[in-house]
């Protein structure tokens, strides 16, 4: 805090020393900068040819001394390296052979600082006639000082500053008598001008003395005040606008003291409490009519504490709903928008707000809220109607799952007493006719008929058999591949189209329930084409890819509307659907008209699907 105020003490006051000091430091800023960054450009150019002229000497030196090196003739040596040693910027030469060492060292200069060095060591190399390799006979080692370009960069320096020290120092002088003749009297003439301005004397005007920059501020000064004169008569004419509106308005609009006092307030405002006029209510809540209808104010203090409270957090009241009394007594309800105005430390001062009686709108929102309660009472009905009619419905399913499980154990029951218990019978009639045939011989009377009676218990067998297989067929015993070879077989011998089977990919791992169901669906999609398709050719392919098995029946016939089939209640459909479902399948039932059918159903392994269930 200190070192602030003591630079505030020690900088001038007036704009005019303040300019010039300005001035001055931006001129001297730029100069010295200008004037280093060249200096210093010059140096690293002067530095960078110095390293230059090192690498030249040394090459030098490396191709010259190569022949008296390859003599070893000292003289020789020194006399290359004392022709470059006047060059003030040489330091130390020496040349070194390979075999003897130092052959020549010649000094001009002691030596400088490492950072003042520039060192440059080059091969002194022998290159003899023909294709033989260069020989290294030793090297030569150049040292050059920077110090010369040091000191001719120095004085350069001292040139400068001193040169720049006078041009500043003229500078100032001149440009002090222009500033102050030209600039710092028509600002104080300004100045006088604007504090009559801002006193009130909004006739005053300056007087323009030229066309340039403070002559253009004295006309815009001018102009300021004529718009500032007809602001204020129009802020004038709107303050009166406003005051009408704010006494005609049909809404109540107050303006209430952190204390609880009401400032001002609209005959909307009295009306809303149910004073006659805003002097009466101003009356009532100063305490000066006793006899007043009802002694409760609009706003007590714990009110009003509270509404300053939340303009504290929220910095206005938006649409917030408060019930009132009014003058007789009667409870209100009215909408408060307000805002907070004249804040300080502890917030604002006085709350600026604007009342609406919505005291009907609020009667009929609790009737509306009534009535949404009933409607949502009976939409909850509805849900658990609903909820109700769901369960019943998985119920039914779960009671026709059950169903068709019972069914289809009661075909197996039958299925194999048919098999075991009338096969056997009908098998022990055929050994007892055949021994009776042997019995009577050829020829004998009665033979005949022995032979009708075995044809006939054949083809009782056979119609055994028959029965047994439709009912419940044996070849799902060997898995389903096998039981839908044996329904394509049998179905191309009792039916026109061809049927064929083909089984890709790995074999279904089902229980007999799920196998039992998927050859029920084949065989109820069979049925359909053999009755309504009229295909010449039938398709039954089982695909099978890891757990996901996919099974297809498509035929060639004229096709059906799936869509029409299904709303008018078609059971084969139906049947096949519901089949799916028992077993966690899904089915797709393709077809167009005069272009075949397809039944596509998909299906995983039980252990997959168990899987899904406990994720789902």
């Amino acid at each position: 805090m200190m070192q602030p105020r003591l630079l505030r003490k020690l900088l001038p006051r007036t704009l005019h020393a303040q300019l010039m000091l300005s001035l001055v430091v931006l001129s001297t800023l730029v100069a010295g900068i200008s004037a280093f960054v060249l200096l210093d450009h010059g140096r690293e150019r002067r530095i960078a040819e110095l390293d230059e002229r090192a690498d030249r000497i040394a090459d030098l030196f490396g191709q010259s001394l190569a022949l008296p090196m390859w003599n070893v003739d000292r003289d020789a040596i020194v006399r290359q390296l004392n022709a470059l040693r006047p060059n003030p910027e040489v330091v130390r030469f020496t040349a070194t052979a390979t075999n003897y060492g130092v052959v020549a060292d010649v000094n001009n200069a002691p030596m400088p600082k490492p950072d003042q060095q520039v060192v440059r060591v080059r091969p002194i190399e022998f290159t003899p006639p023909g294709d033989a390799p260069r020989e290294k006979l030793g090297e030569v080692r150049v040292v050059l000082t920077k110090a010369v370009a040091e000191r001719g960069f120095a004085t350069a320096r001292e040139a400068v500053l001193a040169t720049m020290a006078l041009v500043l120092a003229t500078l100032y002088f001149a440009t002090f008598f222009l500033i102050k003749h030209l600039v710092r009297e028509p600002i104080r003439r300004l100045e006088q001008m604007v504090d009559r301005i801002a006193g009130g004397d909004l006739d005053s005007r300056c007087v323009v003395e030229s066309s340039a920059e403070l002559g253009r501020l004295g006309a815009r000064i001018n102009a300021m005040a004529a718009r500032l004169q007809d602001s204020t008569a129009s802020l004038r004419e709107s303050e009166r606008k406003c005051r009408g509106i704010i006494e005609n308005s049909l809404e109540g609009i107050f303006v209430l003291e952190r204390d609880g006092r009401l400032r001002e307030a609209n005959p909307a405002m009295a009306k809303l409490l149910g004073f006659a006029d805003v002097d009466s209510l101003m009356s009532a809540l100063a305490g000066e009519a006793p006899h007043s209808p009802h002694p409760e104010l609009p706003f007590p203090p714990s009110r009003t504490a509270g509404l300053f409270a939340m303009l504290r957090v929220a910095g206005e009241l938006a649409a917030l709903e408060i019930q009132m009394k009014n003058a007789h007594g009667t409870p209100i309800w009215c909408q408060l928008n307000a805002r907070g105005a004249g804040h300080d430390e502890a917030g604002p001062r006085w709350l600026e707000g604007q009342l609406t009686d919505i005291t009907e709108r609020k009667q009929a929102m609790d009737d509306l809220t009534r009535h949404r309660d009933q409607l949502e009472q009976e939409v909850r009905e509805r849900k658990r109607t609903e909820k109700d009619l769901r369960s019943s419905r998985q119920q039914l399913r779960q009671l026709s799952a059950h169903q068709e499980t019972i069914r289809e154990e009661e075909r197996r029951q039958i299925a194999m007493t048919i098999h075991d218990e009338l096969g056997q019978l009908l098998t022990a009639i055929k050994i007892n006719v055949s021994l009776l045939k042997l019995l009577l011989g050829r020829g004998a009377d009665g033979t005949q008929k022995v032979g009708d009676i075995s044809e006939l218990v054949e083809r009782t067998m056979d119609i055994v058999r028959n029965v047994a297989s439709h009912l419940r067929p044996a070849a799902l015993n060997f898995g389903l591949p096998s039981a839908l070879e044996w329904l394509v077989h049998d179905f191309s011998r009792h039916n026109v189209p061809s049927c064929s089977f083909r089984h890709e990919g790995g074999e279904p791992s089902l229980g007999d329930e799920r196998a039992t169901a998927v050859f029920r669906i084949v065989q109820e999609a069979l049925t359909n084409v053999s009755r309504h398709a009229h295909a010449s050719h039938v398709d039954v392919v089982l695909r099978g890819v890891g757990d996901h098995f996919e099974l297809e029946v498509s035929d060639d016939g004229i096709g059906f509307d799936v869509a029409r089939a299904t709303l008018n209640g078609s059971y084969g459909l139906q049947g096949m659907q519901e089949r799916a479902r028992i077993i966690d399948a899904r089915i797709q039932i393709v077809s167009q008209q005069l272009r075949g059918s397809t039944v596509r159903l998909l299906f995983r392994e039980p252990s997959t699907v168990a899987d899904d269930f406990q994720t789902l």
